[in-house]
């Protein structure tokens, strides 16, 4: 019987070793947690040293208080309809998903910014040079495809486009990166930050962090 077990395992290891590695990872909004913000953003890599990623987001937004979120921020004074996007580099709550408070700057940073892009809230943006820089910022799709470096690397929604609700209230969009960040760049801190859209206010109100799926490859040397 340990003989025949050992031959289905090589047999398994083999297959999931010659199936291609796509890395995948996933951000995953409980409503109960994320200000009533319930579903994912997932990340799909082509390959496990690409930064071609499919990333789908398939987002619920029936359930947000908007009377809370005015509450907490005075420039909220109408239903938030349109809502931005980002990877920030920081994670300190003791949840997958969160909200308020607990998606500040002190609690999730500011955004990922590897190549000094230097949006208003790159994670470089206390440097001189990347303050300076920030006044020119210009990241939006149409420019994201000239010129790949006009945006930081986690400017989701400069780069792909704002989350804009229909009367439904809900999100669910597919969009090809072809130069997300690597594999590799990922770490156990990442997070997504959704900012409500106020007028040319922003403010955070939910969060979640990054969770590595598991692949086919791990599932069958886990299985053996």
């Amino acid at each position: 019987m340990a003989r025949i077990f050992g031959i289905i395992c090589a047999v398994v290891t083999a297959l999931s070793t010659t199936a291609a590695y796509t890395p995948s990872y996933l951000y995953k909004f409980d409503a109960a947690s994320a200000a009533g913000v319930d579903g994912s953003i997932e990340v799909q890599y082509a390959a496990e040293d690409s930064t071609v990623a499919t990333i789908k987001a398939n987002l619920d937004f029936s359930d947000v208080d908007q009377a809370q979120i005015a509450e907490f921020d005075g420039n909220c004074t109408k239903d938030v309809t349109s809502w931005r996007w980002h990877i920030h580099t920081k994670w300190n709550s003791t949840l997958t998903s969160d909200s308020f408070a607990q998606c500040s700057k002190a609690a999730t940073d500011n955004h990922y910014d590897p190549l000094r892009a230097c949006g208003p809230a790159s994670e470089h943006i206390a440097e001189a040079g990347c303050n300076e820089k920030s006044l020119h910022y210009a990241c939006n799709p149409t420019n994201y495809i000239a010129d790949p470096l006009v945006c930081e690397k986690g400017d989701m929604s400069g780069k792909l486009g704002a989350f804009n609700l229909g009367d439904e209230s809900t999100i669910s969009v597919e969009w090809t990166d072809e130069h997300y960040p690597l594999p590799s760049e990922n770490t156990d801190t990442w997070s997504i930050v959704l900012h409500a859209v106020c007028g040319d206010q922003t403010p955070r109100i939910a969060c979640a962090i990054g969770q590595k799926a598991l692949d086919k490859y791990e599932e069958g040397h886990q299985k053996c």
